[in-house]
């Protein structure tokens, strides 16, 4: 995640699987993945988070590298990487490069939405491009932001997290600057602590708009990693980009 949006902290970190418990979806995520790059191949993940993917693409063969400015996160994803199959580094995805090349280059779950400039966006997306060989391929997987954007008022919810403990969710949308206002509130017998973040939404078209500025271009774009077809009421997208200059 990009560094001016830090809140996974350790304890936020402790429970992320509790929060997004998409199982199901990983292995989707890894085969994707997998068949848009060679075998063996060079993959990075900006906001590589604890490992939810970075791991079992590593388990396949591939050389796995990750990013992510939470040092909470990432302490996670090295204690369950055994072997040290992935390499991975503290910074901010949006202004630090590895200097290296890759055949794919991904961003999933929401995480390009951590950077809340159209500027850091920008330069997300020009680093994936940096970062790519000629024929490599930049995977992007991000909400569709449609039903946030009508929003009028707060919504409150709340998630079980595990037996004594649950989540307690705020969400506001600023409109007028497409951003997205949350709070985590852990209940579970301990001081409750509530931590804060912001993200800022971009309808696909724009984020096509800053891919091109960026010299990415779109190749396909995705409901889900299924590879179903991407409509006006699809949820989500996954989006494949590739360098502007790639042959044809």
């Amino acid at each position: 995640m990009a560094a001016n949006n830090v809140h996974y902290d350790e304890k936020l970190a402790g429970v992320y699987d509790q929060m997004y418990p998409i199982e199901f979806d990983t292995s989707l995520a890894v085969d994707f993945i997998a068949a848009l790059a060679p075998a063996g191949g060079r993959v990075l993940e900006l906001g590589v988070g604890n490992g939810r993917i970075a791991l079992p693409l590593a388990a396949r063969g591939f050389q796995v590298h990750g990013i992510d400015a939470s040092e909470a996160m990432l302490a996670v994803l090295r204690k369950r990487d055994a072997r040290n199959e992935v390499v991975t580094e503290t910074g901010d995805f949006t202004e630090t490069g590895t200097g290296l090349t890759f055949d794919v280059v991904t961003v999933v779950l929401n995480t390009f939405f951590v950077a809340v400039t159209k500027e850091q966006q920008l330069g997300c997306l020009r680093l994936a491009r940096e970062q790519l060989v000629a024929n490599g391929k930049f995977i992007l997987e991000a909400f569709d932001p449609a039903p946030y954007h009508a929003m009028e008022k707060q919504d409150f919810s709340m998630r079980h997290l595990a037996d004594g403990a649950v989540m307690l969710d705020t969400l506001a949308v600023d409109r007028a600057h497409q951003l997205m206002y949350g709070t985590h509130t852990i209940v579970d017998g301990g001081r409750p602590e509530t931590k804060h973040h912001v993200l800022r939404y971009a309808f696909p078209f724009e984020i096509d708009l800053l891919a091109e500025l960026a010299g990415l271009r779109l190749v396909d774009r995705w409901e889900d990693w299924e590879r179903n077809p991407y409509t006006a009421r699809s949820p989500r997208h996954v989006s494949v980009y590739e360098r502007a200059d790639a042959p044809a």
